[in-house]
């Protein structure tokens, strides 16, 4: 699992226990907080609302989001991914540079929050970690914020249908995530944890 994790950004696995779920959550890291993901109609919250949902990443200081299926809908409500670091390596190396200047705005939830995040960071090791809110951004009409936007409408997402105790592990910091309309039933109950301080190695 970890493995794949470190090469893909994202695992998806099947028929997991509760109890399998949480030796995952402790080997991945500590749980920062801990969200029910359900549908309440004519919803105006991201966690609640039965639309579409853009590409996007969570808040900045969760490295590693899990999603633990209790229950899907019969139609629609699928997970879609993309691999970020992928799509900005596409851009040239001037957008590449241009991007490192572009601050998203960021909902505070815990105290020490800034109130924007940059939208893409590279340490002395060269490891990158992106950034996307769903909120309002102070630069928007960036050209090569456009550049890489449009790269996210051209590539084809990998599409997951999680099933009653599928878990979806995904790297916050290089993959964007976004879902399909939930239609159907809704009866759609997930459970979403934030994770830091990763232990993967």
């Amino acid at each position: 699992m970890k493995e794949q994790l470190k090469q893909n950004g994202f695992v998806h696995l099947k028929n997991q226990s509760e109890t399998q779920l949480q030796e995952i959550l402790n080997s991945i890291g500590s749980t920062i907080m801990t969200t029910n993901i359900v549908v309440k109609t004519e919803s105006k919250g991201l966690v609640t609302t039965d639309l579409e949902i853009d590409f996007h990443t969570d808040h900045y200081n969760a490295e590693y989001i899990v999603w633990y299926c209790h229950k899907q809908t019969n139609e629609g409500g699928d997970s879609l991914l993309l691999d970020a670091e992928n799509l900005y390596l596409q851009l040239s190396i001037d957008e590449q540079e241009q991007l490192k200047k572009v601050e998203l705005f960021e909902h505070k939830i815990f105290p020490d929050d800034k109130t924007s995040y940059p939208f893409v960071t590279i340490d002395d090791k060269n490891n990158r970690q992106f950034h996307c809110s769903l909120m309002d951004d102070f630069d928007k009409n960036n050209p090569a914020y456009i550049a890489f936007q449009n790269l996210v409408k051209e590539t084809e997402p990998i599409r997951i249908s999680l099933k009653e105790k599928d878990i979806l592990i995904i790297n916050n910091h290089k993959i964007f995530h976004g879902r399909t309309a939930i239609k159907g039933s809704k009866d759609r109950f997930l459970k979403r944890y934030w994770l830091s301080s990763t232990n993967i190695n």
